[in-house]
């Protein structure tokens, strides 16, 4: 049976508030994304292009390696007989398979929202002990207060992030004393949730996506542990798909830690009934003493990532070669340097519609060891 991937990319902006339609910004994103289920989609497979995408684009796609996939605008082309696939799902995705009949294989409503709430990783992270010193929850901003007062002694910068969020998106970074559009923030966000997460700022060395697929039944399974590109803000930009090992051996047992306990996270949410596509983000980093500590629920995506996606890429490269998979307007000089002979692929339309593309994705491999 074909299938039907479905790009709701502003996910966490629907389990937020599911009532909010989307802001021009969000419907743009998910217009620009769509062709990101190149990677994992096969020949024959629908993928919902919600602009029209230039055709000469997917031959183009198609003459690189990747499938030839059936773009679509309109929902009600789509066939009944498909497996419906969503970015995540949202109460919005559920209503569309309802609506159309598509087949799905979905967790319930309450399991999706209890895996991706910041509640549920920060409460690990608690039980662990593997959270973030003085990181804490926040129930009221007398509580902000205090967790402020505390960093303003040091001068160190802080982040707070909401219940859902993604990519550095939902969160406020600050230095010393809150503004009052920071306190602002924080009263909505706890009006409309109960609670957000504060967290100190620390000296970030390395960032990885742990990828798992959660059966219904049965353990869940690691897919790959795959270095993470983050820029500055410590926004998502990329990830390496192939030939990063050796960034990797320099702090192996760290990692392994990391994977260990992601794995012990996936058989709790499974346990409360999520199945499907995982992806916890862990970082490396420096704490005050300057000693290399690993933090391995960092996020908790019960959805698919860029990440994941990439996984499929590796069909595009032989063993012993290097790739990496970029996101945004421009390419990182550092990755490129790093891939021999620097062969870009794009996976994302130069125009959606009759605007240029912001999000563009691109891929470089390198086809020498």
């Amino acid at each position: 049976m074909p299938r039907f991937f479905y790009g709701n990319f502003d996910f966490e902006h629907r389990l937020a508030d599911p009532t909010r339609e989307p802001s021009a910004a969000l419907r743009r994103l998910n217009a620009e994304l769509a062709t990101s289920w190149l990677a994992v989609a096969d020949d024959g497979d629908w993928v919902w292009t919600p602009s029209s995408i230039d055709p000469f684009f997917f031959d183009e796609a198609a003459q690189m390696g990747l499938p030839r996939i059936v773009p679509v605008t309109s929902l009600s082309d789509i066939p009944r007989e498909v497996e419906f696939v969503p970015w995540g799902w949202s109460p919005e995705v559920r209503k569309l398979a309802n609506q159309f009949g598509w087949g799905t294989n979905a967790p319930s409503e309450d399991a999706v929202r209890l895996a991706n709430s910041r509640a549920t990783s920060h409460q690990l992270e608690q039980n662990g002990n593997v959270g973030l010193q003085d990181s804490r929850r926040i129930e009221a901003v007398e509580q902000f207060d205090e967790a402020i007062a505390n960093e303003e002694s040091s001068d160190r910068r802080w982040v707070v992030k909401a219940e859902f969020g993604m990519s550095a998106r939902e969160r406020i970074l600050g230095r010393g004393p809150a503004s009052d559009a920071d306190k602002n923030w924080v009263r909505r966000r706890l009006k409309q949730h109960g609670a957000v997460f504060f967290e100190p700022w620390v000296e970030r060395v390395d960032e990885v996506g742990i990828q798992i697929e959660i059966p219904k039944d049965g353990p869940p399974q690691l897919l790959g542990v795959l270095p993470m590109i983050v820029d500055e803000r410590g926004q998502y930009a990329g990830s390496w798909f192939a030939g990063y090992e050796s960034r990797l051996l320099a702090n192996h047992d760290l990692w392994e830690e990391a994977t260990k306990t992601a794995l012990s996270a996936a058989v709790y949410v499974q346990s409360r009934g999520y199945f499907g596509p995982l992806g916890i983000d862990a970082m490396l980093y420096r704490d005050a003493d300057n000693s290399l500590r690993i933090r391995p629920l960092q996020d908790i995506n019960a959805r698919w990532t860029m990440g994941r996606l990439s996984l499929g890429l590796r069909r595009l490269i032989g063993a012993g070669n290097r790739g990496a998979w970029l996101h945004g307007p421009t390419v990182q000089s550092d990755v490129q340097n790093s891939v021999a002979d620097n062969r870009l692929i794009s996976t994302s339309p130069i125009r959606v519609g009759n605007d240029p593309c912001h999000h563009l994705s691109k891929i470089w491999v390198s086809t020498s060891d």
